[in-house]
């Protein structure tokens, strides 16, 4: 009885041991207004890194647009790795990708809900969590907006 016990502890602390090297931060059902005309939620929000602890390895994010016009241009991955000056480290598009999710105007029927989702292998060494921030570049309501998410803080604030 006792090898029992102990063999499943053993069990238990190497699945744990394991795991423990990978991680992630997230953000789930947030939303935000842009100019008061414009209602954004976003759904999911990840950022991963590696096992080995040696790169940002994927970035996660779905977002509705519940009320307004909506069009994502581009996102991108900021901190202060390199020199301590915080650039831009990781870009989806060079180009600008002109999503269109805005709200259709029955948007509470299901069939009628927009989303952006993308589920991104990123490849970011090094990297700083710190001051790691996710920006996405959003055109709504007549201005360009750069929403930005800082995953350690949990904060989400936008500017133009």
């Amino acid at each position: 009885m006792g090898f029992r016990k102990l063999s499943f502890a053993v069990l238990l602390v190497l699945v744990v041991a394991s795991v423990a090297g990978a991680g992630h931060f997230a953000k789930d059902n947030s939303s935000i207004y842009l100019d008061g005309k414009v209602h954004l939620r976003f759904d999911t929000l990840h950022l991963a890194w590696a096992r080995d602890g040696k790169n940002l390895d994927g970035l996660r994010y779905r977002i509705t647009c519940l009320a307004g016009k909506a069009i994502l241009n581009n996102v991108e991955y900021l901190d202060k790795a390199i020199d301590g000056k915080e650039s831009v480290r990781w870009v989806q598009s060079n180009n600008k990708m002109a999503v269109d999710f805005s709200a259709i105007p029955s948007h509470l029927e299901k069939s009628h809900i927009v989303r952006v989702y993308r589920d991104l292998h990123i490849n970011v060494t090094p990297f700083n969590l710190d001051s790691g921030k996710v920006r996405f570049h959003i055109q709504a309501a007549g201005r360009d907006y750069k929403v930005t998410w800082e995953p350690k803080s949990e904060k989400i604030y936008a500017t133009w």
